[in-house]
């Protein structure tokens, strides 16, 4: 084999080595970033937990704020309902107060009458 033949061959095999050296680096490189993706994967996972967590929470106290709210709607109902009844009450008490002022009316004015005939009789006599 002539030199120039030997020469270009380890030539050939001189690049190859250093490309499979590049690709060993890049390699190494793919690795490293790997490694950090998969850490922050793991970070997200945690954070996805803990979000879950916390949805989880919320949906419970929501559904404790609904219950509490239906309990209070059905208070004000009874509330609103006792108000209705006092009112209707209180109408009945002011109707039969005013009859009772209009008879108190009439008795006076029957009563002023009276004493007024019956001091006439008293000044006839």
């Amino acid at each position: 084999m002539s030199e120039q033949l030997l020469q270009q061959i380890i030539q050939k095999l001189d690049r190859i080595e250093n490309d499979q050296q590049a690709m060993k680096s890049d390699m190494g490189s793919m690795k490293s970033e790997l490694g950090s993706m998969k850490s922050e994967l793991g970070s997200m996972k945690e954070t996805q937990a803990l979000m879950q967590s916390q949805l989880s929470e919320t949906n419970a106290i929501v559904r404790a704020i609904r219950d509490r709210q239906e309990e209070t709607d059905a208070k004000l109902d009874a509330l609103s309902m006792d108000v209705h009844k006092l009112h209707g009450e209180l109408t009945h008490v002011k109707e039969g107060q005013e009859r009772h002022e209009r008879i108190l009316e009439k008795l006076s004015l029957r009563s002023i009458e009276q004493e007024t005939d019956i001091s006439a009789l008293r000044r006839a006599k």
